[in-house]
């Protein structure tokens, strides 16, 4: 598994695969387009704002040569959006909801390493991932105005049940012989497409207004990634 003297240095065993578990939390970033989107018309708009969000799952890498490696695994994603609601009719009204819409990860990615100390080591990584959106999802809200009501209610749709996104990686990675890898970096993940199309609506004893915003899915993420130590291949490693 990478933990002998000979993995410090670098050299590998096609045949040896390494297991691991990562958590990611999902950080807004407006540098990246990722913090939100908006649709309007003259009186009315509606807007999907990104908020913190969680990811987590496991990881598989197997060594492919000296310093290249594949990387793959399952994660469960959940991305969390504040919806804002803006109506400036006879009087002006404001709404907001909480919307999560759930997804799955198959990432297949290239990844390479360098060396920075004796167990410290550099990863960077790139590939797609196969995105898997098993469900839609529905908020409503009400505000009073005086004596009327103005509902408020949004449906989201997912525009594919899978889709390919790239994705991208770059962390440090500090090995040990005896308790595993321990991996903190940042991902950058990026559907062909847009994921999800959502219906933002008003309805008033007047009549209503509908809105169609598109979402992106791209995010930010922080990376913390665990690799499992194995007993039996440390020491089938250290006696070779």
């Amino acid at each position: 598994m990478f933990l002998s003297e000979n993995v410090f240095g670098q050299k590998t065993n096609a045949n040896e695969i390494l297991f691991g578990f990562q958590l990611r939390p999902i950080v807004p970033n407006a540098y990246l387009n990722t913090d939100i989107e908006t649709a309007s018309l003259p009186n009315f708009s509606y807007s999907a704002k990104s908020n913190v969000g969680i990811s987590f799952g496991s990881i598989i890498r197997k060594p492919l040569g000296k310093f290249w490696n594949l990387e793959t695994g399952l994660n469960f994603v959940k991305r969390s959006y504040t919806l804002s609601f803006d109506l400036n009719d006879s009087v002006q009204v404001s709404s907001k909801q909480n919307m999560t819409f759930i997804a799955y990860e198959i990432p297949i990615q290239a990844l390479i390493y360098v060396r920075l100390g004796k167990s410290w080591y550099m990863n960077a990584s790139a590939g797609i991932s196969i995105d898997f959106f098993p469900s839609e999802t529905e908020t409503f809200s009400s505000e009073k105005v005086d004596s009327t009501y103005y509902d408020f209610s949004q449906k989201t749709y997912r525009i594919k049940w899978s889709a390919l996104a790239a994705q991208s990686n770059l962390g440090f990675e500090y090995r040990t012989e005896k308790k595993g890898y321990y991996y903190i970096g940042a991902s950058f993940h990026r559907p062909f497409g847009r994921i999800a199309g959502s219906q933002g609506l008003v309805e008033t004893t007047s009549g209503s207004e509908r809105l169609w915003l598109s979402l992106s899915g791209s995010y930010f993420s922080i990376d913390l990634k665990y690799f499992l130590y194995d007993k039996y291949k440390t020491k089938k490693a250290v006696t070779e």
